[in-house]
């Protein structure tokens, strides 16, 4: 009798997992490099609408990547070192038990950049996932006071599950303004100047909207 039982409660376990393996779709697709061959090591980050939690991958030695996410509507971006980051402008539906398949991507290499890099945290200095940051190009002083008109020049990125983002911008001297939003927390901008090939920190700490 006791086998019995103990056998009933595998069973119902193996129900559950089961049930709730079910429960996610694949979101597939490949990368390829400015040549149009494979690009391996690209980072894949996927970020949830409903509730901006996000997922990191890697693609593999085909430019391939797959990977497993409850389903819902999905933000993803694409970023490796010396090449333009790039974020699908279309969100991704993925169902349950089906297979998305994204549209082959292919990034192309920066010309001389500088850098802007760093992290976003809470209050509490825990990292923060899923925020968006958008960057934008903004006068100097010399440029104000020259009146001179700037070409436009916006990125946006989204937090990995790190909490961490990049920017690669042209290597110049030239100041950025930098804002951060996530559901839940106030908004923050900053402002940086960059110069000629060069790599500068800066990290958000946002404080959570007082209810």
């Amino acid at each position: 009798m006791k086998k019995v039982v103990i056998s009933a409660f595998v069973l119902c376990l193996l129900a559950a997992v089961s049930s709730a393996q079910q429960k996610t779709g694949t979101l597939k697709g490949k990368v390829e490099n400015e040549k149009g061959k494979p690009f391996a090591d690209v980072e894949v980050t996927v970020m949830r609408s409903l509730d901006r939690a996000t997922k990191d991958a890697k693609t593999d030695q085909s430019g391939g990547y797959s990977i497993e996410l409850e389903p819902g509507d999905y933000t993803v971006t694409f970023n490796f070192q010396g090449y333009k980051g790039g974020t699908l402008t279309v969100m991704q539906q993925v169902e349950e038990g089906q297979e998305t398949t994204v549209k082959t991507v292919r990034l192309q290499r920066e010309s001389r950049t500088s850098l802007i890099r760093g992290a976003v945290f809470d209050a509490n200095g825990l990292s923060l996932a899923g925020v968006r940051l958008k960057l934008m190009r903004v006068r100097t002083d010399d440029e104000e006071k020259a009146g001179k008109r700037l070409k436009s020049f916006t990125s946006d990125y989204v937090t990995n599950s790190r909490g961490e983002f990049a920017f690669r911008v042209p290597s110049e001297r030239a100041r950025y303004q930098v804002t951060a939003t996530h559901g839940g927390f106030k908004a923050q901008t900053k402002v940086i100047e960059v110069n000629e090939d060069e790599s500068v920190p800066l990290a958000f700490s946002l404080e959570p909207v007082k209810k």
